[in-house]
């Protein structure tokens, strides 16, 4: 069965992004890692049992980040989202796909996220509130997401009106 795609699809930029944020995740578990393979070797406590945990935990962490850094594309691909006048959809998985639709008179507010990465590529985060949980659109052009903010403000102006 064919899966639907939704219309709107995040710039390429987005897959250097994923791609950094996955190394600088497994260099973090890296260097814990190595600390606690220091703090074995300081107090003489490394012997088998803490070898074989050791190396199941790099093994652990670099099979993640290959398989991590592997399925970026596949998440790209599926990672969507399109609005029309009475709902927001969100769409996202590459095994286990799934699309969220949310009424827009049920949007609290919007925020606009760069953390570093995202700043770095000229990409912008929006976050759509609703009373019951938040919505991210990650990995928009900066003057898109400001755009798309106020064309989801103003559909949320207009169904408000309606109530």
């Amino acid at each position: 069965m064919n899966y639907p795609l939704l219309t709107n699809q995040m710039p390429e930029r987005i897959k250097g992004v994923w791609r950094l944020s996955s190394l600088i995740s497994s260099l973090f578990f890296l260097v814990i890692g190595g600390i606690a393979i220091a703090i074995l070797a300081y107090f003489n406590w490394f012997n088998s049992f803490w070898y074989w945990t050791v190396s199941v935990f790099f093994v652990v962490v670099i099979l993640s980040t290959i398989i991590s850094l592997c399925l970026i594309p596949y998440r790209y691909k599926f990672h969507r989202f399109e609005i029309n006048p009475t709902e927001l959809a969100f769409q996202s998985g590459y095994i286990f796909r799934k699309i969220t639709f949310v009424p827009i008179n049920r949007i609290q507010h919007i925020e606009t996220e760069q953390g570093p990465l995202l700043r770095r590529a000229n990409l912008m985060e929006i976050i759509i509130n609703t009373a019951a949980t938040s919505h991210h659109i990650s990995g928009l052009d900066v003057t898109e997401a400001q755009a798309l903010r106020e064309q989801i403000v103003d559909l949320v102006k207009v169904a408000k009106e309606d109530v």
